[in-house]
C-alpha cells in the first residue's frame, strides 16, 4: 500500500506517517519501492500497543525507553539536534 493508504490504515496523517517512518516507529517502505506491507505495519503497531514482544531487548534500555519521560517526537528533536551539533 502506499504513503496514504498506510497512513490512513493507521489512522494518522501522511506526515505523522513519515515522521514514524523515519524515527523507526513504523518500517521503512519495501526496498525499491514506494510501497509499505501491510503485515510488517501490523506488527510495528503491535509493538506500539505492547503486544509484541521483544525478547531481544536489554532489560535496563526497556525501563529507559518506559521510564525517561521523553515522547518519541522530543527523542526524535533531541537526537536531530545532536547530529547538528545543536545542545
Amino acid at each position: 500500500m502506499g504513503r496514504k493508504d498506510a497512513a490512513t490504515y493507521c489512522g494518522i496523517a501522511e506526515s505523522t506517517f513519515s515522521l514514524w517512518v523515519a524515527t523507526h516507529k513504523m518500517p521503512p517502505a519495501i526496498p525499491g519501492t514506494r510501497k509499505w506491507d501491510r503485515r510488517a505495519i501490523d506488527a510495528k503497531l503491535d509493538e506500539i500497543s505492547g503486544l509484541g514482544v521483544n525478547d531481544n531487548e536489554d532489560p535496563y534500555e526497556k525501563w529507559m525507553r518506559e521510564n525517561s519521560g521523553e515522547t518519541d517526537l522530543q527523542k526524535w528533536r533531541r537526537e536531530r539536534d545532536e547530529r547538528r551539533g545543536k545542545k
